[in-house]
C-alpha cells in the first residue's frame, strides 16, 4: 500500500458511474485536508466518441477530459468501477483460519460468480469480509461477504487508463470508499461508528450497506436508482424524462434550495414532484427495510437508528423526507467534505453527498482491502 506523497498530495479518486464520472483530489497538510480539484463529467456531454465507447475506453475518455480541464496534480489514481460491474454475494462456510479460508473462497467464488478469481494474473479479483457468526443448533458458521470483478473487465479499465499514461494505483469498492470518506467527519457517537446504514443512490441502481464497529457487515445492490425516480415523475406528470429531470433541477435550484424559484411557483411544483416521487421511493424503502430485518434477525444486531444518504440524490429534500417517513428512521445527507478547505463551486457543501465515493477514493492511503492494488 502506498502512502501520501511528501507533498501531502493524495491520489485522484475516480468514481466511474453508469451515467457520469466524478473525480476528487485532496491535499493533506498540518492544517487538515484541502481540496486540490474536483469535477463531474457527464458521459453524454462528451459527444459520440464517448457515448459510443464501452467500459474502460468510455471511462478513460471522461477521465482524460477531466484531467485536461481541471487543477488536478499528477496522474496517479484510485478507481471505483460502476456498481453493476462489481459482483457481491454472501456465503456461509465452516469457521477456519484466514490462510485456509482464502483458498476455500477461490473455489466458492468461481461457483457463485461463474468466473475464476485469484491473487494475480488475468483472473478476476476478489475481496472478502467476515460479517458475523451464524448459529443453527450446535453448528456455527461464518457468514462472509464477497466482492469480485471479472478479470477481463478489470483489465479493460486498467489498460484503457494506462494507454493515456494514467497510473491506476488501486481499484476499490464503493462501500469502503464511502465509509472512509464519511468516517473522517464523524464523532464517536455518530451512526457509522456504531451500527449504521448508508444508501448510495446512483443513476442506474443503489447500494445499501451496514457497518458495525467500523466493519462492513451487510451489502446489497438494488436495481433502482435516480433513473427510476425520473421515469416515475415523467409518467405521473405526463412529461418526458428530460423534462422531469429539468423540473427537479429547477426546484432544487442552483443553491440546493427552493430559493431559486419564487414561493408561488415552488410550492405547487414541489408538492407535485413529492407525490410523483413517493411510489418508487417507498418501494426502495421496503427493500431497505427487508435488508435491515435480515441483518437484525441473522446477527442479532441492533436496527440502525438512521440512514446516511450519498449520491447526487442525497441533496434532494423530498428524497430524504419520503424515505424517512417510509422507514421511520432519520435520513440525512452524508457530509464527506465537511472540514475540507478551499471547496469550490463544483464541490460546494450543499452537494457534499454526491462526492462520497470519489472523496473516499482520494483518501485511499488511509487504508483498506481493495479488489486490486499496485505493489508498494
Amino acid at each position: 500500500m502506498f502512502k501520501f506523497f511528501d507533498s501531502g498530495l493524495c491520489p485522484i479518486g475516480i468514481d466511474v458511474g453508469s451515467h457520469a464520472v466524478r473525480m476528487v483530489q485532496f491535499r493533506a497538510g498540518a492544517g487538515g485536508l484541502s481540496l486540490q480539484a474536483a469535477c463531474r463529467i457527464e458521459i453524454d456531454s462528451l459527444g459520440a466518441t464517448a457515448s459510443g465507447a464501452l467500459g474502460g475506453a468510455r471511462a478513460a475518455i471522461a477521465v482524460e477530459h477531466g484531467l485536461a480541464n481541471r487543477e488536478f496534480s499528477g496522474r496517479r489514481v484510485v478507481l471505483s468501477l460502476p456498481a453493476a460491474n462489481v459482483h457481491a454475494k454472501s456465503v456461509r462456510l465452516p469457521q477456519m483460519p484466514d490462510s485456509d479460508l482464502n483458498q476455500a473462497l477461490q473455489w466458492e467464488a468461481k461457483d457463485r460468480f461463474g468466473f475464476e478469481v485469484g491473487e494475480s494474473g488475468t483472473g478476476g479479483q476478489l475481496v472478502w469480509f467476515r460479517v458475523g457468526e451464524v448459529r443453527r443448533g450446535t453448528e456455527v458458521k461464518d457468514e462472509l461477504l464477497l466482492f469480485a470483478v471479472e478479470g477481463s473487465l478489470l483489465t479493460d479499465y486498467i489498460q484503457a487508463l494506462s494507454a493515456m499514461k494514467i497510473e491506476v494505483a488501486a481499484v476499490d469498492i464503493a462501500p469502503c470508499a464511502i465509509d472512509r470518506g464519511i468516517r473522517r467527519t464523524l464523532t464517536s457517537g455518530s451512526p457509522v461508528t456504531g451500527s449504521g446504514a448508508v444508501l448510495d443512490i446512483g443513476h442506474a441502481g443503489s447500494q445499501f450497506f451496514i457497518t458495525c464497529g467500523g466493519e462492513l457487515v451487510f451489502y446489497k445492490y438494488i436495481d433502482m436508482g435516480a433513473r427510476t425516480i425520473h421515469e416515475a415523475v415523467a409518467a405521473k406528470l405526463g412529461i418526458t424524462v428530460g423534462e422531469a429531470i429539468q423540473m427537479r433541477a429547477r426546484l432544487i435550484g442552483g443553491a440546493g434550495t427552493e430559493a431559486a424559484m419564487s414561493a408561488d411557483d415552488a410550492a405547487p411544483l414541489g408538492q407535485a414532484l413529492h407525490d410523483a416521487m413517493r411510489s418508487p421511493l417507498e418501494e426502495l424503502a421496503r427493500e431497505l427495510d427487508m435488508c435491515m430485518r435480515y441483518y437484525v434477525v441473522t446477527f442479532r444486531g441492533a436496527r440502525p437508528e438512521s440512514v446516511l444518504l450519498t449520491g447526487r440524490q442525497a441533496s434532494c429534500l423530498h428524497t430524504r423526507e419520503i424515505l424517512s417517513t417510509a422507514l421511520g428512521l432519520q435520513v440525512e445527507e452524508a457530509q464527506p467534505l465537511r472540514g475540507v478547505q478551499n471547496l469550490g463551486d463544483a464541490a460546494r457543501p450543499d452537494r457534499s453527498g454526491e462526492w462520497a465515493v470519489a472523496a473516499g477514493l482520494s483518501l485511499y492511503p488511509m487504508g483498506t482491502r481493495a479488489l486490486a492494488e499496485a505493489a508498494a
